[in-house]
């Protein structure tokens, strides 16, 4: 390391290395950014919106009072909107919705399968025996 005053190499044996993973020691653990950190407790955005769409409220439906979360109540009132063939966007946004949650279809190209020749009964019995006779049971298991 070079000193700024004569330009030298610094004569102060006290020092210890600089380099890679090893920073001057004036600047080394020095506290920034946040020191507190997150409180315990706190909620982030995702933990948030996952509370507000479950809250359950208490809803009367067809003479009955039902439980029924927020988010169900949120998607009930969108398919009523759309229903009513004045809003445009609700229908939109419902078609949206089915079409990202509806089961996926296979498009027709699918693997293949591979399926060993076939054996007549007699040597499918003695695989069986074979493969049977390999496997032990654990010690005491159906032994009375």
């Amino acid at each position: 390391m070079l000193n700024q005053q004569n330009n030298g190499p610094e004569q102060s044996p006290t020092d210890e290395e600089v380099g890679y993973c090893k920073p001057p020691m004036c600047r080394r653990f020095k506290v920034c950014g946040n020191p507190k950190g997150r409180p315990p407790g706190s909620k982030n955005r995702k933990t948030i919106v996952r509370e507000v769409a479950n809250e359950m409220h208490s809803v009367r439906e067809n003479g009955k009072w039902q439980w029924r979360s927020m988010l169900d109540l949120v998607l009930l009132r969108l398919r009523n909107m759309a229903l009513e063939c004045k809003n445009t966007r609700a229908f939109d946004e419902i078609h949206r919705l089915a079409k990202a949650y509806e089961p996926q279809v296979a498009d027709g190209v699918g693997g293949y399968l591979v399926v060993p020749a076939t054996a007549t009964e007699e040597e499918a019995i003695a695989e069986s025996k074979k493969r049977n006779a390999m496997k032990k049971p654990p010690p005491g298991y159906g032994i009375n």
